[in-house]
């Protein structure tokens, strides 16, 4: 190939990530991120520790093979909580740790499915595999565990917001319907994208919550910290807003540190009060 030969090639590539570039900037508006996709694998230590007192790690599968982390309600008890987390390394880990805390020794089901691309769970992730798989999670839930009426409790923190909200309408549309949604620190919309050169030539992923507004959902709650400087608060009260839903902020309190704050965890726990 000739010196020019090249020369075209890599003027042609420079210009094509340009436009791609300038689409995106395009649609960008408020939109925060792109935030980079920062699922990690399961260690083997990590996998030990999550089966420790009373908890099973297993697999859901469908259209992906996804990692299922649960623990049974107590005799007697038939309501479920199931967590949805965000874009971090050890999510089944951080997972469980917040639904200890919702549940707060009161011997409620727990779960969380780790979407494609975290926590061992094969295949790229996406707002199609999110939704995919959450879809297929919810389902293997009732299938498998077989939960009473309106006994599941759905929450959802940042990016796992949007799988909340897949998870309820999924729950309506199969005659089972969830109990309750709480948001913590949730957005209207959101670009993700791949780490490195890739993520930077390439049109991020566009993550839509406002898409999920409809009538039939089970009631809402939604937190968030006013010291959030990932998502915005203003991102979880237009969301309130459209979903008619009762809407509190947490002063001083920045996007991770949510997951710990104490009345934070206060507010999700009276949610899932029968």
């Amino acid at each position: 190939m000739t010196r020019k030969a090249l020369v075209v090639m890599a003027l042609a590539g420079a210009l094509g990530a340009a436009v791609l570039k300038l689409g995106w900037l395009d649609r960008k508006a408020e939109v925060p991120g792109p935030f980079p996709y920062d699922g990690a694998p399961l260690a083997s230590e990590a996998a030990a520790r999550l089966e420790a007192g009373g908890w099973t790690l297993g697999n859901v599968e469908g259209p992906y093979r996804q990692r299922a982390l649960t623990r049974p309600p107590a005799p007697g008890e038939t309501r479920w909580v199931v967590f949805f987390g965000g874009n971090g390394p050890g999510y089944l880990e951080e997972a469980r740790s917040v639904l200890e805390s919702l549940d707060a020794g009161r011997g409620l089901g727990l779960a969380a499915v780790a979407p494609p691309g975290f926590d061992g769970s094969p295949g790229r992730p996406s707002p199609e595999a999110l939704r995919s798989g959450t879809e297929a999670a919810v389902r293997w839930l009732v299938a498998t565990h077989r939960p009473g009426p309106e006994a599941i409790h759905l929450v959802g923190f940042s990016m796992g917001s949007n799988a909340a909200l897949t998870a309820a309408h999924t729950l309506a549309r199969d005659g089972v319907k969830a109990r309750s949604v709480v948001l913590l620190a949730p957005f209207t919309r959101m670009d993700v994208t791949d780490k490195g050169l890739r993520g930077r030539l390439r049109t991020p992923d566009r993550y839509d919550n406002l898409s999920l507004v409809a009538e039939g959902l089970p009631p809402v709650r939604v937190l968030h910290g006013q010291a959030d400087s990932a998502l915005p608060p203003s991102h979880g009260e237009e969301l309130a807003r459209r979903l008619g839903a009762p809407f509190q902020t947490f002063p001083g309190v920045g996007h991770a540190e949510l997951l710990k704050h104490p009345d934070a965890l206060a507010e999700a726990r009276a949610a899932l009060e029968p």
